[in-house]
């Protein structure tokens, strides 16, 4: 049972995915808007332009500027403030206790994990096309294509499985 006011695992969360967005924004320098969101992928982008809001209305830590169009909806440009770049190393501060929490609690778990990077680099565009994250990294072309082939290897090996799967099935 978890102690009475255990709040371990929302606050790891809230502060991560605040660190996501923090990191994310300061990726844009141009600055981050909601069609760049939408660009990631498989994530809840209005979810997370709600939050991007809601940080810009509870205090100065992220800006918008605003860009009026002649027509359709107006465009909304975020950066981080000066504030929101103080935040940011106290999140990646804080969530370096978190993870070295975890550490210490499974000592015997892979410690290759080098969560200062991870909380570093982290933004969402780990959640784009796997295919475009690769091809736009700065990576020399043979490591693009070595990823690739293994990426299509997995791939090919997944679909096997599935098709031997779907063909029990189907014979129960």
């Amino acid at each position: 049972m978890w102690p009475k006011h255990f709040n371990f695992f929302g606050s790891f969360m809230r502060e991560l995915g605040t660190l996501l967005i923090f990191n994310t924004i300061r990726n844009c320098p141009d600055g981050l808007t909601y069609y760049d969101l939408k660009q990631f992928g498989e994530i809840p982008h209005s979810k997370i332009y709600r939050m991007m809001k809601k940080l810009e209305d509870k205090g100065d830590l992220i800006k918008k500027d605003d860009i009026s169009s002649e027509t359709g909806r107006p465009k909304h440009l975020y950066f981080l403030s000066k504030q929101g770049e103080i935040r940011i190393d106290e999140l990646r501060e804080n969530l370096g206790k978190y993870f070295e929490f975890i550490k210490e609690r499974f000592p015997t778990a892979n410690s290759s994990f080098d969560h200062n990077a991870f909380l570093k680099e982290a933004t969402f565009n780990v959640w784009s096309s796997p295919v475009e994250f690769i091809i736009q990294k700065d990576l020399p072309n043979e490591k693009k294509l070595k990823f690739l082939l293994r990426m299509e290897s997995d791939l090919i090996q997944m679909l096997e499985k599935i098709r031997k799967e779907k063909k029990k099935l189907s014979n129960i």
